[in-house]
């Protein structure tokens, strides 16, 4: 399977930031970033802690430390500090600008807040990083139906699950949760 652009760009920041390193520097970050999962069941303090410790490292790549921060969004989001989370997928995107996930995860904070509208702008913008994001695109036909438009979220949601059936379900259970 083709890895996409961004997962190829992650992985090698991170081989990279790896070869500046010594050994002992090698196994620090290792550790580090162990303390730092991408899995939704540790969005926790201590993954917030892990993915802080994990950022203080010298020499990180610029990939790696975007990815990481949105990892620490992810983790803010689920403890219901949108305001830090929104901080960490806007370095996200100013260190790696064709961050789609980071605009799509803006968007989905200002969905849970209330305001569709600006939920609106950050979908639009990660479709235009990437077209094909049917989480972008699911989270943009949630947001124009709370608008009350709803021939245009029709439209938006029946693109999504073409895009990706799966989706509507993934979204459903993070997007409709009621904020902490």
């Amino acid at each position: 399977m083709k890895q996409p652009p961004l997962v190829v760009a992650v992985v090698l920041g991170f081989i990279l930031s790896l070869a500046a390193c010594n050994d002992a520097d090698e196994k620090r970050m290792a550790e580090l970033q162990s303390k730092c999962s991408p899995k939704s069941e540790n969005y926790n303090d201590e993954n917030i802690k892990g993915c802080t410790e994990f950022l203080a490292l010298p020499n990180l790549a610029q990939p790696v430390r975007a990815m990481t921060l949105n990892i620490r969004g992810n983790s803010y989001d689920a403890l219901g500090q949108h305001d830090l989370a929104i901080a960490d997928y806007m370095e996200a995107i100013r260190l790696l600008p064709d961050f789609s996930a980071a605009y799509a995860n803006i968007g989905l904070q200002y969905c849970r807040m209330g305001d569709f509208k600006m939920a609106l702008n950050f979908y639009d913008q990660a479709l235009k990083v990437n077209p094909k994001s049917s989480y972008a695109m699911y989270g943009r036909g949630v947001a124009l139906s709370r608008l009350g438009e709803f021939d245009a979220a029709r439209n938006q949601l029946g693109a999504a699950n073409a895009a990706d059936p799966a989706i509507a379900g993934v979204y459903k259970q993070i997007a409709m949760e009621p904020a902490p």
